[in-house]
This record gives C-alpha cells, sequence and structure tokens, in this order.
C-alpha cells in the first residue's frame, strides 16, 4: 500500500459524465453507500454531482492506498479497505477494517458542474462554488466584522464569492458544522487559529478554498477529466495573484 502523502486537492467538471450516469461499469467503481446516496438524489442534477463526487472520492483514496469498493487491488498494489463512520457532528470520517480510525481524512464539495475534494492526514475541508451573487444582508448577517469592512471598500461578487468559500472550508475542516456561528471568525488572513486557508480561481468565475490544520498549503489543485471509465490527469497550476495557468 502506497503511504500518505501529504495535503492533495482535486477537482473536475463533471459534465462529460451525464452520458455514463446509467453505465454499470461507472457504478462498480462506487461503494454501496454512495450508490443508494445517488439513488436518493431527486433529480438528475444532483444525482450526476453525487455521482461525480464518489467517482473523486474513491480515485483520491486509491492515490493514498486506500478503497471503499470491496475486492479492489492488484497483487503488487493493494489497497487497504475503509469503511465510513461519521463524527459528533456529523462530519463523515474513514475507518479500517479494525473499526480504527484511517491514516486519511477527507473532504467533499460540488458547485454547478463542478466537483472537488481534498485529502490530508490532518483534518481538512474544501468548499468549490460557482460564482454567486453578493448579496449585503447575507453579508451583514453572516461575515465577521473584518470581513465586512474588506467587502465595503471592493464589494464585488467575485470577492463576495472568495470569502464565503473561505468560511465553508474552514468549519468543514473543523467539524462543527452550522454549531459555530458564522460571524464569529475571519477569514481575511492565511490562519484562523491554528488552521490554514488558501483559495484559488480554478476556472473563470469558479473558486475553490481548502483549509487543514496545523501546516501551511504549499501543493496547489489537480484537475481531472472525467471521460468514460478514466481520470486524465492535468495539472493545473495556479500562481500567489489566484491565476490559473495550464
Amino acid at each position: 500500500m502506497e503511504s500518505v502523502n501529504g495535503l492533495r486537492i482535486f477537482y473536475g467538471d463533471i459534465t462529460a459524465l451525464r452520458e455514463e450516469l446509467e453505465h454499470p461499469r461507472m457504478w462498480k467503481l462506487l461503494c454501496s453507500s454512495r450508490q443508494k446516496k445517488i439513488t436518493q438524489c431527486k433529480n438528475e442534477d444532483d444525482r450526476l454531482r453525487a455521482f461525480g463526487a464518489g467517482l473523486l472520492l474513491e480515485y483520491g483514496l486509491r492515490a493514498y492506498g486506500y478503497t471503499q469498493v470491496p475486492d479492489v487491488g492488484e497483487k503488487e498494489h493493494p489497497y487497504e479497505q475503509v469503511t465510513f463512520s461519521y463524527g459528533e457532528n456529523g462530519k463523515p470520517l474513514l475507518v479500517d477494517a479494525k473499526g480504527q480510525n484511517g491514516k486519511v481524512h477527507f473532504n467533499l464539495s460540488h458547485s454547478g458542474t463542478y466537483v472537488a475534494a481534498a485529502f490530508d492526514e490532518k483534518p481538512v475541508g474544501v468548499d468549490v462554488e460557482c460564482l454567486r451573487e453578493g448579496k449585503q444582508k447575507v453579508a451583514r448577517r453572516f461575515f465577521s466584522e473584518e470581513e465586512k469592512r474588506y467587502l465595503e471598500q471592493c464589494w464585488s461578487d467575485s470577492a463576495f464569492t472568495g470569502i464565503w468559500t473561505r468560511k465553508e472550508a474552514y468549519i468543514k475542516a473543523v467539524g462543527t458544522g452550522i454549531a459555530m456561528p458564522l460571524p464569529s471568525f475571519s477569514t481575511m488572513e492565511e490562519w484562523v487559529e491554528d488552521y490554514a486557508l488558501k483559495t484559488w480561481e480554478i476556472k473563470p468565475d469558479v473558486w475553490l478554498s481548502v483549509c487543514r490544520r496545523g501546516k501551511q498549503i504549499e501543493c496547489i489543485p489537480e484537475e481531472y477529466r472525467f471521460e468514460s471509465l478514466n481520470f486524465k490527469k492535468k495539472i493545473c497550476y495556479i500562481n500567489e495573484q489566484g491565476q490559473r495557468r495550464t
């Protein structure tokens, strides 16, 4: 089994999966709990996002030497079987065959036709958002005083969306969910207490933020193209100004 190799961030456009949604070979790449979640979705777009997030989760787990799918792996590179558990506030965790917490933490997100996943040895959170319309009443209710002062100086939908993704990534990394009041913390710096934050514009008008505990974020997001049964890897380099380069 491969060793855990630090923070990795994956994202992809799931549009190409629409014609593959009912393909039986694709479903074999998903664990039974993910299959059940997909079938419970009420419309095709929700099913597509749940489907793409499940595929990206399984791909990322295999990069660390794990799988949720029974009887997967080759003799040269066996995968360790893991299953879901849930933390105190409902955050999903991975446990091994002995019921012990796995060595990798993960988090998923989706918006529009994009899905994202982050993996690390420590708690991690990720949020991807297509450009949101900035609304003053939302900012007044959910943003900290520092965040509101920043928006007063440079109000735009992009600035609003960037802050929103950072707040989502932070509460997902901490694992408290809606139990943490959103105005109680600011995401205007690279750190919120002992959690590091970073944001990229991965595509025009598509923002991705990642939050991890304990270490500065130095990696870059990796884009995957979902085509048929394969993940075709394409790394996108994001500079410090948030500009996407290929």
